[in-house]
C-alpha cells in the first residue's frame, strides 16, 4: 500500500531526527540515507514533500532549522533524547528508564538499505550507551555496599548481554556478596548452557571457574 510506505518513511525521518537530537542532521544526510541513487532535484523534492506532510500531520513547528534540521523538543518528545540527556547528565537510573529496548526493533524500511545500516549503528551505540549505564549502576551500589542493589542492576546488565562472560561473573560475585552463592552458581551453569546451546562454545569460561572456587571455599 502506497500510504503506509508513506507512513513508514515518516516514521522513518522522524527516528532519525529523533536519534540526533539537539545537533539534528544535515540535509545532504537525509538525502543520502533515503534517496541514495535518485537525481540530486528529484531526492531534495522527495525530502520536501515528506517534510510538508510531516508537518501537515503534526503542526509547522514541529522541526528547528533549516539545515541541519532537527526536531522541536516541544512538539515531539523523544525517548531517545530523554536517554541521551539523562545519560551525559549522569542520571543514569532515569536514563534506564527511558530505554524501552533495541532501537526501532522490528521495523523495516523497504529498499533502504543506507537507513538500515544506518538504524543497525544506532541500536548498537544506545545498546552499549544503556550497558554502560547499567554497570555504572550496579558500581555505585557495590561502593555504598548496597548489596541487594548491586545484585538487581548486575541482573538487568546479564539479561541485556547474557553471552557475556565476564558480566556473567559480576553478577555471579553480587550474588555471593548479598549470601546467594547457591544462586550465583546456578548462574553460571544456565550461563555456560546457553553458551553450548547458542554458539556452540563448548570450552569453560570464567564464569564456571569462579563457580568451581565457589565450590571449594
Amino acid at each position: 500500500m502506497p500510504g503506509q510506505g508513506s507512513q513508514r518513511r515518516r516514521l522513518a525521518l522522524l527516528s532519525v531526527l529523533a536519534a540526533s537530537g539537539d545537533r539534528g542532521r544535515k540535509r545532504d544526510f537525509l538525502l543520502t540515507l533515503f534517496w541514495p541513487d535518485a537525481a540530486p532535484e528529484r531526492a531534495r523534492h522527495s525530502l520536501e514533500q515528506l517534510l510538508y506532510a510531516i508537518r501537515t500531520a503534526v503542526g509547522n513547528d514541529v522541526f528547528v532549522g533549516v539545515n541541519p534540521l532537527s526536531l522541536n523538543p516541544e512538539v515531539i518528545l523523544s525517548d531517545v533524547r530523554a536517554f541521551e540527556r539523562a545519560l551525559a547528565e549522569e542520571r543514569f537510573e532515569d536514563a534506564v528508564a527511558e530505554y524501552h529496548g533495541p532501537f526501532l526493533d522490528g521495523f523495516v524500511l523497504p529498499d533502504a538499505l543506507e537507513f538500515e545500516q544506518w538504524a543497525d549503528v544506532e541500536r548498537a551505540r544506545l545498546a552499549s550507551a544503556y550497558a554502560r549505564a547499567l554497570e555504572a549502576l550496579a558500581i555505585a551500589a557495590e561502593r555504598r555496599s548496597d548489596v541487594q542493589a548491586a545484585v538487581t542492576w548486575w541482573e538487568k546488565r546479564a539479561a541485556h548481554d547474557p553471552y557475556d562472560s565476564r558480566v556473567a561473573q559480576c553478577l555471579m560475585r553480587a550474588l555471593d556478596a548479598s549470601g546467594n552463592r547457591a544462586r550465583a552458581i546456578q548462574h553460571a551453569t544456565a550461563h555456560e548452557r546457553l553458551l553450548r546451546q547458542e554458539l556452540g562454545v563448548q570450552a569453560a569460561t570464567g564464569a564456571s571457574a569462579l563457580a568451581e572456587r565457589m565450590r571449594v571455599d
